[in-house]
């Protein structure tokens, strides 16, 4: 599957931005992996997809403000109002919410609206299907769900689109 030409596709965005993009998001997957189930699983991520590296230096810069998936969480509070509705609705899936704060905070660096992060999790599911053995997509998504259609089984309801109505829809 070719990532960038399908996230340009999608998004509306040039090579560059695309690959920024990819970088960006593999580097929240990679850093979520490295979190939650160690370096070794990460570094499997790195061997299979050997130019994310080269995507992650073309992505821009995160403000230093609060740094990883929290920081980010913590951006998406300050820039609406009512963090404490937030909050609530986040729920038990805080750090659900903190990922999908992470992909909308990173899709705010590329001017793209909060509303195509729900384009970009099947892109980057299919494209980790695509360079990942079956188990590895396995373990990632056990940690991701976002990934995913959500637990309840795959319907636009679930997943990142789900968890995007619930942070900026409000109620």
């Amino acid at each position: 599957m070719d990532l960038i030409g399908q996230l340009s596709q999608q998004l509306g965005v040039d090579g560059t931005q695309a690959q920024g993009l990819a970088g960006g998001l593999l580097k929240l997957v990679q850093g979520t992996v490295k979190e939650k189930l160690g370096p070794d699983t990460a570094n499997q991520l790195g061997q299979a997809i050997p130019e994310m590296d080269r995507w992650q230096q073309a992505a821009p810069a995160a403000e230093p403000e609060g740094g990883g998936l929290m920081g980010a969480l913590g951006g998406l509070m300050g820039g609406q109002g009512g963090a404490g509705g937030l909050m609530g609705a986040l729920g038990g899936a805080a750090a659900q919410g903190a990922e999908v704060a992470a992909v909308v905070s990173l899709l705010g660096r590329f001017n793209l609206d909060a509303s195509k992060a729900a384009l970009v999790a099947p892109l980057l599911l299919d494209f980790l299907k695509s360079r990942l053995d079956p188990a590895l997509v396995g373990k990632v998504l056990s940690v991701l769900p976002m990934l995913t259609g959500g637990a309840g089984g795959g319907d636009s309801g679930g997943g990142l689109g789900g968890m995007l109505g619930g942070l900026l829809g409000g109620r």
